[in-house]
């Protein structure tokens, strides 16, 4: 296939200091009424770093995205916008402490309730996946420890028969810590020099994980980091069970996924059970790094993030891919930490793009994407197979 699947794009947040000012965490959501709702936030170098309050930032589009319009602001970041019948509401993290947290908005996104503390303590993720299995929603978070390891992975369950504001309507799994990296997934020495000489190379873990019901089974999906992203394509995979109560995570084990090295959002279609996600697949691991680190490239090689790939599965573990969303021309520009919706006929894809910003992960855009009758883009024999 040589046609992009979505060549055009539109702009929903600009930095007017890409140096300095990032744009980063977006996510999609709809009401009943029709109504589409973008998040997002800005993020800042040092010092200032995560200290600026009220950095998430709401737009909505009444028109079928064609118009979007400034709604309200809040304190979290890494929030996943999620509806509850009229109500829309975001559950991430309090940017202070990163606390698990959430807010309610009864009038569509342009007004926020004060943020509402679940779970204390220091939690990460990102606008990944919000699944809802009968009255219950999950998300996932990562316990987030000083330093740059030692994720654990857990889920967080909500009763949506009651207050979602109040914390006793929510649960809190069991924490899961990285399982350790099998040996043959490593490189040994030679992933030292696809890493910066001045830094280290970041501990092995994993993080930003997606909740995900797969026939009768709850799955969390997520993102695996190893030595730098030195080694791509892999995820892991938790099994979630929910009985009597009782909420508990394990550990089931690794699974090869293209682009799995960096943030994915998993996206369920209930009208054909297939999943959809949108990845950036590693175009050369073993390129020179010292060329890339002199352009101002953050990372290895690995963290190449230019390609967005589109792709499908039965069982959100082994994906196939229905073509190429966006390619940026250069490795200091990106399409990634994406974040989709299904919108009639269309995929919505939210991205955090770096175009003419100052490199690959600090960016300075948030594009949208339509990819327009993307159920077309699976084989009518995929679908059949029982």
């Amino acid at each position: 296939m040589n046609r992009l699947l979505a060549p055009d794009y539109t702009i929903l947040a600009r930095s007017d200091d890409p140096q300095n000012v990032f744009v980063g965490s977006p996510a999609l959501a709809e009401l009943p009424s029709g109504r589409l709702i973008c998040t997002y936030e800005w993020f800042h170098g040092h010092p200032l770093k995560e200290k600026v309050p009220d950095q998430c930032e709401t737009l909505f589009s009444d028109d079928d995205g064609e118009i979007w319009q400034p709604g309200g602001k809040t304190d979290l970041m890494w929030a996943s916008p999620f509806a509850v019948g009229d109500m829309l509401y975001l559950i991430g993290n309090l940017r202070a402490s990163r606390s698990i947290a959430i807010c309610r908005s009864s009038d569509g996104g342009v007004s926020w309730s004060p943020p509402t503390v679940l779970f204390e303590g220091r939690y990460t993720n990102a606008p990944t996946a919000v699944t809802r299995r009968g009255d219950t929603i999950y998300r996932a978070f990562e316990t987030c420890p000083p330093g740059n390891g030692n994720w654990q992975s857990l889920v967080v369950a909500g009763d949506a028969t009651r207050d979602l504001l109040d914390p006793a309507a929510w649960r809190m799994s069991n924490h899961i810590p990285y399982p350790g990296t099998p040996a043959t997934f490593k490189q040994g020495d030679h992933a030292q020099g696809l890493y910066p000489p001045q830094k280290n190379i970041p501990e092995d873990g994993w993080l930003e994980g997606n909740v995900v019901a797969v026939a009768d089974r709850l799955r969390i999906i997520l993102r695996v980091r190893l030595q730098g992203e030195a080694t791509a394509g892999i995820c892991g995979v938790c099994e979630v069970t929910d009985d009597d109560g009782g909420l508990t995570n394990r550990f089931l084990q690794f699974y090869p996924m293209p682009g799995g090295q960096c943030k994915f959002h998993i996206l369920p279609d209930p009208r054909t059970g297939l999943f959809w996600t949108a990845v950036t697949p590693v175009t050369d691991s073993f390129q020179p790094a010292e060329p890339l680190w002199e352009q101002g490239f953050k990372g290895s090689p690995g963290n190449e993030r230019r390609v967005l790939v589109l792709m499908f599965s039965r069982d959100a573990l082994n994906w196939f891919q229905a073509g190429f969303v966006a390619i940026a021309s250069t490795f200091m520009e990106s399409f990634s930490y994406t974040s989709q919706l299904i919108h009639g006929d269309d995929l919505l894809i939210a991205a955090r793009t770096s175009l003419a910003g100052k490199n690959q992960h600090d960016t300075n855009l948030v594009t949208l994407h339509r990819v327009k009758d993307f159920r077309a883009l699976v084989p009518a024999g995929f679908q059949g197979i029982t």
